[in-house]
């Protein structure tokens, strides 16, 4: 699994890199961000005018889907198996035409030893953000029309949700878990992102992504345990240790 994220990296340098057309985010650093933390996702949305539009935008990490009575649903559905994402009732309308990559410094895992669990930071091998492939979906949410809402990923009304995709680890990164997000280079997610490609051509291209990643891309480094505690903001989790 995938569930905590370092976001030191400013998304808005990928934009040239990415191609995007529209950005609707606003960057802080976070270091240590949990399930249900806003994230940065790449998506492209179709136009009322046929145009297709590359978006940088805000989405709340665990998914939504928009026939949820609850969003606490969300909170068990931010990573999903890429083995059956395109088949699960949760993903599966997502998954056909709503797909997008989520922009990261790294991500955290935490490897069972004998005297305890041991943190440790995966991130890039080059200063480049590490790219995720992930899901998004919209909930309505009529009660909030009219108000002031400071949630950023909640915008016209309309919940943004975000899960990302998991695959066996491989390489040096099963060492640590068995578990890992779905990654690729820049110039491979064109196809992923592709809004015409419907479910078996996503199921095609998204097992494409996951037999062509290089595990020597993604360095790991040890951190402490204070990553352990999710209200921990401070740069130094991110340290390496000893």
């Amino acid at each position: 699994m995938c569930g905590r994220l370092n976001m030191a990296t400013d998304p808005h340098d990928i934009v040239g890199e990415l191609g995007i057309d529209v950005v609707d985010y606003t960057f802080a650093p976070r270091y240590n961000v949990p399930p249900g933390a806003a994230l940065p996702i790449v998506a492209e949305r179709v136009e009322d005018t046929g145009e297709v539009i590359r978006r940088l935008e805000t989405a709340r990490w665990g998914l939504v889907p928009g026939w949820a009575k609850e969003e606490k649903i969300g909170f068990k559905a931010f990573n999903a198996r890429g083995e059956t994402v395109h088949e699960k009732p949760m993903f599966r309308h997502a998954f056909a035409s709503q797909r997008c990559i989520i922009p990261v410094t790294g991500y955290y895992e935490w490897e069972k030893t004998e005297t305890g669990k041991q943190p440790w930071l995966m991130q890039a091998q080059t200063e480049r953000p590490l790219y995720m492939v992930g899901l998004f979906e919209f909930r309505r949410r009529p009660d909030l029309d009219g108000q002031v809402v400071t949630d950023p990923a909640i915008k016209n009304g309309w919940l943004v949700s975000t899960t990302i995709i998991t695959c066996p680890s491989t390489g040096h990164l099963a060492d640590v878990h068995d578990r890992m997000p779905v990654m690729a280079e820049p110039e491979a997610l064109g196809d992923w992102l592709d809004p015409s490609h419907e479910r078996e051509g996503a199921r095609t291209v998204l097992d494409g992504l996951i037999a062509g990643f290089d595990p020597a891309s993604v360095g790991r480094v040890k951190v402490g345990a204070a990553v352990g505690n999710v209200t921990n903001q401070d740069p130094e989790v991110a340290q390496p240790v000893e």
